[in-house]
């Protein structure tokens, strides 16, 4: 049982030589760890026991992977979506959830048009990569090229709604995060995972609300908040370690797992519970969340994009210190 930082206290197990033999990785740690060499590459297992990687969505997959070597599976995972308030967009007199960037540009128009949020704004966006960067993948943009013109033009369209008094940070709408923007009527359109419907059902029981598919760029484009089953390098125990982890990721593993109701499966062939469909569909096309020199780049693209909201700073600006950070 670890209490506290996860990370940290696993960091000085491995420095010791005494980590679990089956234990969770967040994607944003993975390649750290992979680089330190402290997880056990699979692939021997895999073939040994024929084990079938291909129900797994690629793109979450892809965050305990290099090159061809698998350094664990998603045991779980939850991407974004875009949810409304039902209320506010009748009002509005917007029949459906926006599905594009221009539809929901055009909807958050006639949101601040018709006082539809009234002491709030259309839009409820952190100032937070967590949330920014799908809309990079919506434009075919990405981190390994974060200086192009698509992640560019991206960063601009979200910082623009922003600006243009179509959306306010949570800070701005006096609460702490989307979620609660919109439980309080503060904002008509957040994009949040499935923690929200949770909250919403405790928190926020009378407010009508509905859920919709990630809103669509050039692409679909989401992300995937994932965290994988992998084995320690220094296991005692890796063959029994194999046995369970492979039970776990398996398809009666996660079928029991999913019947609790807390995340999303991550193999194409294991149903969710009710009520996530819009969630789902997210599963083809999700980037595992993690990147390079996650803790100290991730600091630095969250400061910089505030100050690129504030008007301190340029998006080019933000994007070649998010280059240099990424690069270590």
């Amino acid at each position: 049982m670890i209490n506290g930082d996860y990370s940290t206290a696993m960091t000085a197990r491995f420095a010791a030589h005494n980590p679990p033999d089956v234990f969770y990785v967040d994607s944003s740690v993975a390649p750290s760890w992979i680089k330190q060499g402290v997880l056990q590459p699979l692939n021997t297992y895999i073939k040994k026991s024929k084990y079938d990687t291909t129900k797994f969505y690629p793109g979450l997959l892809s965050a305990f992977k290099v090159g061809k070597t698998i350094y664990g599976f998603p045991k779980d995972w939850s991407p974004l979506a875009t949810e409304i308030n039902s209320a506010m967009f009748a009002k509005a007199g917007i029949s459906s959830p926006p599905r594009t960037w221009a539809q929901l540009t055009a909807d958050a128009k006639k949101l601040a048009s018709s006082g539809a949020v009234p002491g709030g704004k259309p839009i409820c966006l952190p100032p937070d990569w967590a949330r920014m960067l799908a809309f990079v993948f919506q434009n075919k943009g990405s981190l390994a090229s974060v200086q192009s013109p698509a992640v560019t033009a991206a960063v601009n369209y979200y910082v623009g709604l922003l600006k243009q008094g179509l959306a306010a940070t949570p800070t701005q709408l006096g609460v702490g995060w989307p979620g609660e923007a919109l439980g309080k009527e503060k904002a008509a359109i957040i994009f949040e995972g499935n923690w929200l419907l949770p909250y919403m059902k405790s928190t926020f029981p009378t407010v009508h609300y509905g859920v919709a598919p990630m809103v669509k760029g050039k692409v679909n484009g989401n992300l995937g908040f994932t965290v994988s089953y992998s084995l320690a390098k220094d296991s005692k125990n890796k063959q029994a370690a194999w046995t369970l982890l492979s039970w776990l990721t398996g398809k009666k593993g996660m079928t029991l797992w999913m019947s609790k109701g807390l995340a999303l499966p991550s193999r194409s062939d294991v149903k969710a519970i009710g009520g996530r469909k819009p969630f789902l569909a997210a599963g083809p096309f999700a980037h595992g969340w993690g990147f390079p020199n996650f803790s100290t780049t991730i600091t630095v693209m969250n400061n910089d994009l505030q100050a690129v909201i504030n008007g301190s700073m340029t998006t080019a600006q933000m994007l070649a210190d998010v280059s240099k950070s990424l690069k270590g």
